[in-house]
């Protein structure tokens, strides 16, 4: 099994390294992605120090993986004393006076935060061009998208600037733009990562997950940051989780795939994704095609929009600048408000934000939201009885190679119904994970698979399966 945590953890006991050396390697490389835009905040003078107290210490965890391990996180993860902007210039100065569970995890097991990841503004948006710090660029490729919101993280990852990140995914924002970066991307069951001190885009739909180099740090990454959290209404407790020590690889398993899916892929992605399944069927697993409901594949992107912009809308009727935030001032209460508001959020959010504000209105709140949270429980029933008929459900994790950034600033939209079937797990609160399978034209593309809730163990074992038979470097 491939990890890069292993090898630096190895490194470090066996005294080959120090971890001051890791944080100097992670400053180096981020150096070399400055033109990528991936970071907001650099914390590299604090981790220095933070090293240096470590090393003292390290005969004294050998058990533990994480410890000294250069990280990441997405920029709308609350860290005390730490700026966070949300990639929003309304929280460009914001410095929370409390942090997020998931980084107090990791800070207990000493991995080290060597910065803040660059992202859509609040998680709205799939691109990355939608950050008031900037458009991300992909690592790969400049002249096309890494992909979003997860954007500046996935990009660290693929780098080697960081051994791991952590990201959020309302709808695909971690899996599809690993995907896009060549790297892997794991979304946890809904409410086993604590979303507590996570800016919030859609609570029922949003997930706290791991972009990472290979599948086993997933893993290990995992086993800290899920544990129950009474800070967060949706944490869930569940008993024995132990993701890296049970992590192995299968036979036999019986991936369930689309039926109909030729017409919604790239022509050089359907080659690859063909590629793929016989690469399974040689190794002795199992390919059997399912159908889902034509009504519920052509609904999923207008349910995503309508629930998620409804609950975008709710969380962020608190952005008024009064209590924290943007000031621009103004004459009376109102006024204040549409100033900050104004200047301080993105088009792309503004957008999201009066659609959602229109759709909560009382005159058609049962007509609209109402109606579709209905939609959407016919969508988990649809995904749940196609997963009754296999271990996972495999689909390419996007329908094309990341696509240029001209074409998508010129409104050349490329997505096909293929890129809303990772919503799925969102809708239903599934395991999802995507692994990088080949690359087209020099661009990496990646598949995902889709379990049953909390079968996150089955998942990471399928991806580490698919990792070695695929073999991707």
């Amino acid at each position: 099994m491939r990890s890069l945590i292993k090898i630096y953890h190895d490194k470090l006991i066996n005294l080959n390294t120090q971890i001051i050396d890791l944080v100097n390697l992670s400053q180096i490389q981020e150096a070399k992605i400055k033109n990528t835009n991936a970071i907001i905040f650099d914390n590299y003078p604090n981790a220095k120090s933070v090293a240096l107290d470590l090393q003292k210490d390290i005969d004294l965890h050998r058990d533990n993986l994480l410890y000294g391990i250069p990280y990441s996180l997405k920029d709308n993860i609350c860290t005390k004393d730490i700026i966070t902007t949300g990639g929003s210039k309304f929280l460009k100065d914001f410095i929370p006076p409390y942090s997020a569970t998931v980084y107090e995890l990791l800070q207990t097991k000493k991995a080290i935060l060597v910065s803040k990841s660059n992202l859509d503004e609040f998680g709205m948006g799939g691109t990355g061009l939608y950050s008031f710090n900037g458009y991300v660029y992909n690592f790969h490729n400049h002249d096309h998208i890494t992909g979003g919101s997860s954007s500046g993280a996935v990009d660290q990852v693929a780098s080697g600037s960081v051994a791991f990140a952590i990201g959020t995914d309302t709808g695909d924002s971690i899996r599809r733009p690993a995907s896009f970066a060549g790297v892997v991307g794991y979304k946890p069951s809904y409410g086993l990562v604590s979303r507590y001190g996570v800016l919030p885009y859609a609570p029922s739909l949003d997930h706290v997950g791991i972009i990472s180099s290979y599948v086993t740090d997933a893993a290990i990454v995992a086993d800290t940051i899920i544990k129950f959290d009474d800070k967060d209404y949706t944490s869930q407790k569940l008993s024995n989780i132990n993701l890296y020590k049970n992590l192995k690889t299968l036979n036999n398993i019986k991936f369930l795939v689309f039926d109909d899916i030729d017409d919604y892929l790239n022509p050089d992605v359907k080659k690859s994704y063909y590629r793929a399944l016989d690469a399974l069927t040689k190794a002795g697993h199992k390919i059997k095609k399912v159908s889902f409901q034509s009504i519920i594949l052509q609904s999923l992107r207008t349910v995503y929009m309508i629930i998620s912009y409804a609950e975008g809308s709710s969380c962020y009727a608190n952005m008024t600048g009064i209590p924290f935030g943007l000031n621009a001032g103004g004459s009376n209460y109102d006024d204040i408000i549409t100033n900050n508001r104004t200047q301080g959020l993105g088009s792309h959010v503004k957008h999201r934000l009066v659609i959602g504000a229109y759709i909560t209105q009382a005159k058609h709140f049962h007509t609209i939201f109402q109606r579709s949270q209905k939609i959407r429980t016919l969508i988990i029933d649809e995904i749940n009885r196609i997963l009754d008929q296999g271990d996972c459900f495999l689909c390419p994790s996007a329908s094309s190679i990341a696509p240029k950034i001209k074409d998508i600033l010129a409104g050349k939209d490329s997505a096909t119904l293929v890129d809303d079937l990772l919503l799925f797990a969102n809708f239903a609160g599934l395991p999802s994970i995507t692994v990088p399978h080949s690359k087209i034209n020099n661009m990496p593309i990646g598949l995902n698979i889709t379990c049953k809730q909390f079968a996150d163990q089955l998942a990471l074992n399928v991806a580490l399966t698919m990792e070695e038979i695929f073999n991707y470097a």
